[in-house]
């Protein structure tokens, strides 16, 4: 038998497991991806490999090696801003109409906020809600970061968690179809989350904390981020609010 010496290499006659190996060595990156729109995530890579480049291939190509990039990456959306960035709204991004096939691939997604306000319960909440009930999310992480409106003027709200941004909050947490959820807070934060610190077990200093007159307390002596215990949040402000998990629910 003749042997082909072309140096053509047909990369779908190997096994799929193989297939899987190789593309998954390409499109895995140990950084998370940060999120700008649809078609413009930094590359895993810091060569000229770009996820497009396989998903443009053909049919078959795409198919594998997108099922591949959003299942295994870990994706991060920063919704810091006053606003919503323009690039993640607009047509086209991530948070667009257009976006909504790509985004509910995302089976990890970390969320940094600064602050629970309206764009979180109109936009973000019910984004990320789709996401887990029409799509793959499993895995939430969302940091709460330092509050950006540290002023004298203008005192935090002591009610703020019980108002309807802050409980879209709490009930996008407790969705029972999330397999792993995680809440931080960074060490300046408000004084309400205070008593839901998880403190680490294996932290050899006693942290402390001070509030100001302003509400805000600031951890010293403590890692940048506090984990805080969620469940304990759901059940002090969620209004009688279960916390269950699929296999628990009774129809």
């Amino acid at each position: 038998m003749a042997i082909a010496t072309s140096g053509i290499f047909r990369f779908f006659d190997l096994p799929a497991e193989l297939r899987e190996a190789i593309l998954s060595q390409l499109l895995v990156s140990d950084n998370d991806i940060i999120l700008h729109n649809t078609t413009n995530f930094i590359p895993p890579l810091l060569n000229t490999i770009h996820f497009l480049n396989f998903f443009l291939v053909n049919m078959q190509m795409y198919q594998e090696a997108s099922a591949i990039f959003y299942s295994k990456n870990r994706f991060t959306l920063n919704g810091q801003s006053h606003r919503l960035p323009v690039h993640l709204t607009s047509r086209g991004g991530f948070l667009s109409e257009e976006g909504q096939d790509a985004r509910r691939r995302v089976r990890s997604l970390t969320l940094h906020l600064t602050r629970v306000g309206g764009e979180f319960e109109r936009v973000l909440g019910p984004a990320i809600s789709d996401m887990i009930l029409s799509g793959s999310l499993r895995d939430l992480r969302l940091r709460l970061g330092p509050p950006s409106w540290r002023a004298p003027i203008r005192p935090a709200d002591s009610d703020m968690v019980l108002r309807p941004p802050f409980q879209a909050l709490l009930r996008l947490l407790a969705d029972p179809y999330l397999e792993t959820v995680e809440l931080l807070a960074w060490k300046v934060h408000l004084r309400v989350l205070c008593p839901f610190h998880r403190k680490a077990t294996t932290s050899s200093k006693k942290d402390t904390e001070s509030v100001d007159d302003q509400g805000i307390a600031i951890l010293r002596d403590g890692p940048g981020w506090i984990e805080l215990d969620w469940k304990a949040m759901v059940k002090a402000f969620g209004g009688g609010q279960q916390i269950v998990t699929i296999g628990e629910r009774k129809y």
